[in-house]
């Protein structure tokens, strides 16, 4: 994202709304999002509570869904139960190092995890 390592792509099949897509690299979306789909991202837009979104920390970028507990801290969970390990926990203190790049456009709305 801070880089030149990006490619332009045809607007071509882009739903209405997109700002700009990213490939997904990992397998913690699956099976709703799947490792070297194509997201379609609405920049102007957060998401709501257990929705997709493109997050920065760090210097890195993640495709989670998003929800935020009672104590304020940022939860960036992966979709797919088997890669429990890679969600992250944003306390309160450190929101400021955390950036919402936009709102993942899904076809549908995603479950909450069936492990939460």
């Amino acid at each position: 994202m801070l880089s030149d390592g990006y490619e332009l792509v045809e607007r071509d099949g882009a739903p209405d709304g997109a700002d700009f897509c990213l490939t997904v690299t990992d397998d913690c979306m699956e099976p709703y999002i799947r490792r070297g789909e194509r997201v379609y991202v609405q920049a102007s837009a957060a998401p709501g509570e257990f929705e997709a979104g493109i997050f920065m920390l760090s210097g890195r970028v993640y495709c989670r869904q998003w929800c935020e507990d009672y104590t304020g801290t940022v939860h960036l969970l992966a979709a797919n139960p088997a890669r429990q390990d890679a969600n992250i926990a944003v306390p309160k203190a450190a929101l400021s190092k955390l950036a919402c790049l936009g709102r993942v456009m899904t076809g549908a709305k995603l479950p909450r995890p069936a492990y939460m």
